[in-house]
């Protein structure tokens, strides 16, 4: 079948229920299935020229596209840019209780010091927002590797800088505004740096893998965050403790130097971003591009808007909690502690998050986005409470069987998400609204989710994270299935107007409604599928 050139307002469909639609311009009027004229789309005769072409057209077309995938190197390299900035944003949470130590008041009463260490690590989440925004407009503006090269960058030296700053025991306050202030730097770039590589990713391989590929850019995230607990472990058992307090916490954001190694390969071998690239393939060269910022916060995409900060908030809350958290909770929080708790936490991150999202990415693109998360969301609301209830049983069979199955739950959320938020956005301000919703997302759920929990265990019990997380997976599912458009919406760039208009053909669009069983992606009634028709 011929597929049709993408213009500057079309966006990847969305294939929530398992049916992949070919990706055309909004259809010209056929007998039956007229639009009144409010909804029709204005098109002149060279618009439809380019639209539809011959089957020898289109066929070479699609060969080109297929040229314009990046090598696997650069692929590689994209995505390695993820497991060391991940390893050096979360070695910071592995250390946190030996960081509240060195850089706090001492004596204070029960877990103050780790609680002001977490609180200093959610605020570097707050930088997110805008460090997404900032990222998002240059990737928007001049392509999404300069966005990515630029935030591996600044993640780098930031980190570096963290293990030669002086402590409490140094300098006093002091030492507290200089480790705010790294950190804040910290979430400046990693804010940008995951949908910049999300995008970088997803835009240069075809759009009935992107729940695979997708899966690859969070896990290879996973993978950093693996490898900072899998340090963090080796350092505690190698040093003792005074030698751990003294300069062995050190080691861990020293080595994150070596990140700005891939940031240096995308900027000298990373190619450029083409228009094409940027902004679809029919813009023309002359064309004014739009303020990006603009259009993610104009009219037609607020609601996509909405929808990608209450979804990604269960990723965000539950991964930090199950993950980064979780293995201070089973050494420091409970009584008795699990045994050699961060391994117990590695090999479980390892064999869940890291091991089986791919496949849960794969599943997404063949059975739907929607179908996949909205079971891994179910699976988290309902038995988080008594998975953290029998965690803190101090068992270490029972600790990693409990945190295998969060894990299993974030993996059936986390890898569809990622294809489903790229999915959610037209080119044009597609890295700056996913960047926006989903790190505002990651401030307000995961950066305060492990002192808000750390609280509530001292407050409340051992096991309240349980309904904490619980409550966090009911607004996300309610952010899926209600907030979220149930087909994309897009406006166009090109005249600067708010036109919503539906995508793919007439017969495509009622197949899709008819053989879609699933209420949570599509409720429509008669007499909207006659409209959209």
């Amino acid at each position: 079948m011929p597929t049709a050139t993408r213009s500057s307002y079309e966006d990847p469909t969305r294939e929530d229920d398992g049916i992949e639609l070919a990706q055309q311009a909004p259809p010209q009027s056929h007998s039956g299935l007229q639009r009144n004229s409010e909804h029709s789309t204005r098109y002149n005769e060279d618009d439809e020229s380019a639209i539809f072409r011959s089957d020898h057209e289109a066929h070479a077309e699609e060969h080109m596209v297929t040229q314009k995938e990046d090598s696997w190197l650069k692929t590689i390299m994209g995505v390695s840019g993820n497991v060391l900035e991940w390893y050096d944003f979360a070695v910071f949470g592995y250390f946190s209780d030996i960081l509240g130590s060195v850089f706090f008041p001492p004596n204070q009463d029960g877990h103050a010091a780790i609680v002001e260490s977490f609180a200093v690590f959610g605020g570097a989440f707050f930088m997110r927002p805008i460090g997404g925004m900032m990222m998002g407009y240059i990737g928007d503006k001049y392509g999404s590797r300069k966005a990515l090269t630029i935030s591996i960058f600044l993640m780098a030296f930031p980190t570096f800088a963290m293990g030669c700053l002086p402590g409490y025991a140094q300098v006093g306050s002091l030492s507290i505004v200089l480790l705010t202030i790294v950190r804040l730097l910290q979430g400046l770039s990693v804010g940008g740096q995951l949908m910049s590589s999300l995008v970088f990713t997803l835009e240069r391989h075809p759009k009935s893998k992107w729940g695979l590929y997708g899966s690859y850019v969070m896990a290879a995230a996973n993978g950093g965050t693996l490898l900072g607990g899998l340090v963090a472990s080796f350092i505690r058992r190698s040093l003792s403790e005074e030698a751990l307090y003294a300069w062995g916490w050190r080691i861990p954001f020293l080595s994150g130097i070596l990140v700005s190694f891939s940031g240096y390969y995308l900027k000298h071998h990373g190619g450029d971003d083409d228009q094409e690239h940027i902004h679809g393939d029919d813009t023309p060269k002359s064309a004014p591009i739009e303020n990006p910022i603009k259009l993610a916060f104009s009219r037609a995409n607020i609601r996509p808007l909405l929808s990608s900060i209450m979804v990604p908030l269960l990723w965000s809350s539950g991964f930090y909690l199950t993950f980064v958290w979780m293995a201070v909770f089973m050494s420091d929080l409970i009584d008795p502690p699990v045994p050699n708790s961060f391994l117990v936490n590695s090999a479980s991150l390892f064999f869940s998050v890291c091991l089986i999202f791919p496949l849960a990415g794969i599943l997404s693109d063949k059975f739907g986005r929607k179908r996949v998360m909205g079971l891994g969301g179910f699976l988290l609301a309902v038995f988080s409470p008594v998975l953290i209830l029998v965690i803190s049983q101090g068992s270490m069979a029972s600790a990693f069987l409990s945190q295998f199955i969060m894990g299993i739950g974030l993996c059936l959320w986390g890898a569809p998400m990622m294809a489903w938020l790229a999915e959610s956005f037209e080119p044009a301000a597609r890295l700056t609204s996913v960047s926006i919703g989903y790190n505002i997302a990651q401030a307000l759920g995961g950066g305060m989710a492990p002192a808000i929990a750390t609280e509530l265990v001292d407050r409340v019990g051992s096991t309240s994270p349980g309904y904490y997380l619980t409550i966090i997976a009911s607004i996300a599912l309610v952010g899926l299935c209600s907030v979220a458009p149930r087909s994309p919406v897009h406006f166009s760039v090109l005249n600067g107007e708010d036109d919503i208009i539906e995508n793919g053909s007439p017969q495509e669009i009622k197949n899709r409604i008819s053989s879609t069983t699933d209420d949570c992606d599509w409720d429509l009634q008669s007499e909207n599928e006659n409209d959209l028709l």
